[in-house]
């Protein structure tokens, strides 16, 4: 059999609920040969027994000394694999038919060598599997077109950053990282607690060059009140952190943040926090008074948010009622 060159390493934390369709749909793939590393940051649940009795001698599974969190976790996934690339992929998201053959595919034509990054495009399910579209949830992703027909189009080291600068375009497994990129960076950087991801992307795509699968989603990245992402929604640190990073690039955060504090501010006025709302809908005024005008055409969110601007007692009492 050919070596593998891919590694898949689902980093693990209490991920029973959904980790069954994820090694599943890995599991699965024909075409590629690679290596299943499933690494536990000390999980409470019975997340490795589950992974014992589903994969079998199939998956290595490593489990942390300590409990590392998220970045300490996925660096120490990139470092423990045998293969030169990694693809870290999140226990709750699903792999479809063909995904690893095509990236495979893809990392063996010419200049693989200098890639630092393989990316592809990913759809949204929810927590039972339906699809999300994407004026919920955006899919991120690039729409260039592949003129040679190869099936790939590839990006100079810094020419990928700039689709990176306003926005993170990538879905994390979605991405397949070179552990030779991941050595030279140092590595997700543990100081970033939300765009850590995105973080890393940005470094990798300003020294490696990158390269786009072109083609129909094969990965679907899960979104569900039990994820990462939802917990975020309690505040507004992940938004800040975003808004940070893009300043900390010389960029001034635009109408794609503008858009995700208007989300939230909907979100939590739906929840009946109202000054959380009022403070993401300011949030978003400032970042982009024409974005925040532009989504204040439907005329019930107009009033929503008018309320809340205007008269958060009332709007307070209005919520209250689910109205």
């Amino acid at each position: 059999m050919t070596a593998p060159l891919i590694t898949v390493a689902i980093p693990t934390f209490n991920g029973s609920a959904h980790l069954a369709e994820t090694l599943a749909g890995v599991l699965a793939q024909r075409g590629a040969a690679f290596d299943l590393l499933v690494r536990d940051d000390r999980s409470d649940d019975d997340t490795v027994a589950m992974v014992r009795d589903l994969a079998g001698d199939r998956a290595r599974i490593e489990i942390n000394a300590e409990r590392l969190g998220l970045a300490g976790n996925w660096n120490r996934c990139v470092a423990t694999a045998r293969t030169p690339w990694v693809a870290v992929f999140h226990q709750d998201d699903v792999m479809r038919p063909g995904d690893l053959a095509r990236r495979a595919d893809a990392l063996a034509r010419p200049g693989a060598d200098a890639l630092g990054l393989l990316a592809e495009p990913a759809d949204v399910v929810d927590g039972s599997g339906r699809p999300v579209p994407p004026s919920v949830v955006g899919y991120g992703g690039v729409n260039d077109r592949d003129p040679s027909g190869s099936g790939v189009v590839d990006f100079a080291p810094g020419e990928f950053s700039k689709r990176l600068a306003a926005s993170n375009v990538l879905r994390c497994s979605a991405v397949t990282t070179s552990r030779r990129a991941h050595r030279a960076l140092g590595g997700f950087d543990p100081s970033w607690r939300y765009v850590v991801d995105w973080e890393f992307w940005l470094r990798a795509a300003d020294r490696f060059a990158v390269r786009w699968i072109v083609g129909p989603p094969l990965v679907s990245v899960r979104w569900h009140a039990a994820s990462e992402t939802h917990r975020f929604k309690h505040g507004l640190d992940d938004l800040e952190e975003s808004a940070r990073l893009v300043s900390s690039r010389g960029g001034r955060p635009g109408r794609a943040l503008a858009r995700a504090y208007l989300n939230r501010a909907h979100e939590a006025a739906r929840a009946g926090r109202v000054e959380l709302a009022r403070t993401a809908l300011g949030r978003a005024a400032r970042l982009s008074p024409a974005a925040t005008a532009a989504a204040l055409a439907d005329p019930r969110l107009a009033a929503q948010m008018g309320l809340l601007a205007l008269a958060p007692g009332l709007a307070r009492r209005w919520l209250a009622r689910g109205d």
